[in-house]
């Protein structure tokens, strides 16, 4: 049964590729990478046991991680539309959120929608912000700013993120008198991040099938995939056991489960998560 969904957000503005409107953080071209990616979670949501929920909520402290929610939640519901599916029901940001309503009406008033409807899959869509999944604190400064870290091994391959990526990880997050991220910590802090918007969804969905979904970064969801292929181990051999390549933009990557059986699905091959 699908239990989790990482994706990494879409392309951001670049030149003449412009910031969309409505999903800010999001170039035009990058919208439309993202509704490509909702029609595979749709696809996922068809192979899912009945009843199902799919909480799409978890994103970094980056607005282009929210927006990558927020287009997949749009396009999902726009999908249902033009079906006209009656077996799916979508709830977006924009239908739930009320500056009149508070917190706990808007939270009941979900739940309520899905308790009346058993029979029928729901897609929720409310991007939640989950510090564990940040860019803060990790690779760049309170200002927005890289850190010096970042700027160095940037620096050293010349802005080859990939090559970045197998410094980080072969060098355990240390370059000459500098200290970043320790990638086996990331990789934990992911894990929790994400069992703690399980929690938060099972809260309030009793006896149904829970997916989560999170939008997030390359580098901290590269280190993720090697700690869940690698049986816990974030090195140079994890990685290339995974392809030795960065998530691609709005790639996907997801965990399975059948009884005590856990896997991971990534760039086309099943890993045996034993951690």
């Amino acid at each position: 049964m699908l239990k989790e969904i990482f994706m990494r957000h879409t392309i951001k503005p670049k030149g003449e590729d412009r910031e969309s409107e409505k999903y800010k953080g999001a170039s035009e071209n990058g919208v439309e990478l993202g509704k490509e990616k909702a029609r595979e979670v749709m696809e996922l949501l068809e192979k899912s046991k009945e009843g199902a929920v799919i909480f799409i909520g978890g994103a970094s402290d980056a607005i282009r991680t929210k927006s990558m929610d927020r287009i997949l939640g749009d396009e999902i519901k726009r999908i249902i539309k033009e079906e006209n599916r009656e077996d799916i029901i979508a709830l977006t940001e924009e239908d739930i959120a009320d500056k009149e309503k508070g917190y706990s009406q808007i939270v009941q008033e979900v739940v309520k929608k899905i308790e009346d409807n058993p029979d029928k899959k729901i897609v929720v869509e409310f991007p939640l912000f989950i510090k564990e999944f940040a860019m803060g604190g990790r690779w760049v400064e309170e200002n927005g700013q890289y850190t010096d870290y970042t700027k160095a091994i940037l620096a050293k391959h010349n802005n080859n993120e990939v090559e970045c990526l197998k410094d980080w990880i072969g060098n355990e997050g240390h370059l000459d008198n500098l200290t970043g991220p320790n990638p086996t910590e990331v990789a934990k802090e992911h894990l929790q991040g994400a069992k703690r918007l399980r929690e938060f969804a099972e809260k309030y969905v009793k006896d149904r099938p829970i997916i989560i979904g999170s939008a997030g970064h390359s580098w901290n969801f590269d280190a993720l995939a090697v700690f869940l292929a690698n049986n816990g181990k974030v090195d140079l051999e994890g990685l290339e056991k995974v392809g030795g390549q960065m998530i691609g933009v709005t790639e996907m990557a997801r965990i399975e489960a059948d009884g005590d059986d856990c896997k991971l699905i990534y760039k086309n091959k099943e890993f045996p998560i034993e951690i």
